[in-house]
C-alpha cells in the first residue's frame, strides 16, 4: 500500500473524491474531513491534497440537497497534470443504488487504473462492480443492498458484515453516507499507523473501528417466503418466540416432512429456519432493549433465549455486538 510523503517539503498524498448528481453529502465531506485532520494530528508531517471530480466538471447536486462544485471534470485531472499522481481514488455512495451511466462507470475505470488504491463509500461499490473493479475480491456495501450487488455482479465475494473491507488494493466500506468516516480512517490507519488513526477519531468524536460492524443496525429477517404454508410458520415464530419453534413442530405446521421444510424454507427465506428464529429473537430483544428499562434476564425469557447467556451469544453471532452494548448504544 502506498502511503502519503512523511516529509512537508514534498509533493502530499492526492486523494481524488468523484462526484456525481445524488451523491451523499457525509460521504464526501466525512472522507475529507478525515484526511485534513490526519494532517492536523501529525503537525504537517504526513499530508494529504483533497480534490474532487465530476463527469464535465460542473456542479452536482447531492442527496441532501446540497449543491457542490468540483475541482475537475474527470478528464480534466490530466490536464491538471493529476493523473497518474492520484495516491487514492474515492467513490462515494448515493442514497440507494448510484444511476450507473455508462459515462460514470468509463470515468471510474480510467481514473482507477491511473490511482495507486481504489476506495468506495456505501453504495459506490455498485459503480466500481459495474467498472469490474471488484470481479473476484471481496467487497462490502450498505448491508440494505448486499443481496442486490451480489446478484447483479456474481464474481464478487460480498460481505455484508463488515464495515471496511479490504481486497489489495480496493477497500470498500458497508453501511451509510458515516461509513465514508470509516472508510477514510482505515486508509489513514493503512498509511500512517494505528497511533494516528486514533488520534484522529478522537479529534473528530467518532469511533476508529465502528464496534460490532454494520448488521447491529440492520434487522436480521430474512424476506417472507413464497409459499402460504412457510409464511405461516413465519407468522407463528414471530407471534410466539418463546414456543415450541422446534424443526419437528415447525415442519407439523407446514405439513412436510423435517427434511423437505428445512430445505424449502432456506430456498426461499435464504436462511435456515433455526437462523430466521435466531434472528427473530435478536429482533425482539434489540426493541425491548432500546425502549424499555428492562433487566436482560427478564428479556431473555420473553423472546425465548432462556439465559442471559444464550442471549449474549446470539447478539455476537448475530450483530457482533453484547446485548448491554447494544443498549447503550441504542437507547
Amino acid at each position: 500500500m502506498n502511503s502519503p510523503d512523511h516529509t512537508s517539503g514534498q509533493e502530499p498524498h492526492l486523494v481524488l473524491i468523484l462526484l456525481f448528481d445524488g451523491v451523499q453529502s457525509l460521504g464526501l465531506s466525512g472522507s475529507a474531513d478525515v484526511f485534513a485532520a490526519a494532517g492536523e494530528v501529525s503537525s504537517g508531517t504526513s499530508r494529504y491534497e483533497v480534490r474532487t471530480a465530476s463527469l464535465n466538471g460542473g456542479t452536482v447536486r447531492a442527496s441532501g440537497g446540497l449543491t457542490v462544485r468540483p475541482d475537475h471534470g474527470t478528464m480534466g485531472v490530466a490536464t491538471a497534470g493529476k493523473v497518474g499522481n492520484v495516491g487514492t481514488l474515492i467513490v462515494p455512495g448515493a442514497g440507494g443504488i448510484p444511476d450507473l451511466d455508462r459515462a460514470i462507470v468509463e470515468a471510474v475505470g480510467y481514473l482507477a487504473r491511473r490511482a495507486r488504491r481504489v476506495a468506495s463509500v456505501g453504495t459506490g461499490a455498485f459503480l466500481l462492480a459495474d467498472a469490474g473493479l471488484l470481479d473476484g475480491r471481496r467487497a462490502a456495501t450498505h448491508w440494505e443492498f448486499a443481496d442486490e450487488l451480489a446478484r447483479r455482479f456474481p464474481a464478487i465475494t460480498v460481505d455484508a458484515r463488515e464495515t471496511v473491507v479490504r481486497d489489495g488494493r480496493v477497500t470498500t466500506s458497508g453501511g451509510g453516507a458515516a461509513s465514508g468516516l470509516d472508510l477514510a480512517l482505515a486508509l489513514v490507519e493503512d498509511d500512517l499507523g494505528d497511533e494516528t488513526a486514533q488520534q484522529v477519531a478522537r479529534a473528530l468524536v467518532t469511533y476508529h473501528r465502528m464496534p460490532g460492524g454494520q448488521l447491529q443496525f440492520a434487522e436480521p429477517l430474512g424476506p417472507d417466503a413464497r409459499s402460504p404454508a412457510l409464511r405461516a410458520v413465519q407468522r407463528r415464530i414471530l407471534a410466539d418466540l418463546s414456543g415450541d419453534l422446534s424443526i419437528r413442530s415447525l415442519s407439523r405446521q407446514a405439513g412436510l416432512s423435517e427434511r423437505h421444510f428445512t430445505r424449502l424454507f432456506r430456498a426461499q427465506v435464504g436462511m435456515s429456519a433455526r437462523e430466521y428464529i435466531e434472528g427473530a429473537r435478536v429482533v425482539a430483544a434489540s426493541r425491548l432493549l432500546t425502549e424499555t428499562s428492562r433487566s436482560l434476564g427478564s428479556i431473555a425469557r420473553e423472546t425465548g433465549f432462556g439465559t442471559q447467556a444464550t442471549m449474549l451469544r446470539s447478539f455476537r453471532r448475530v450483530l457482533r455486538v453484547s446485548p448491554l452494548g447494544y443498549r447503550e448504544r441504542f437507547s
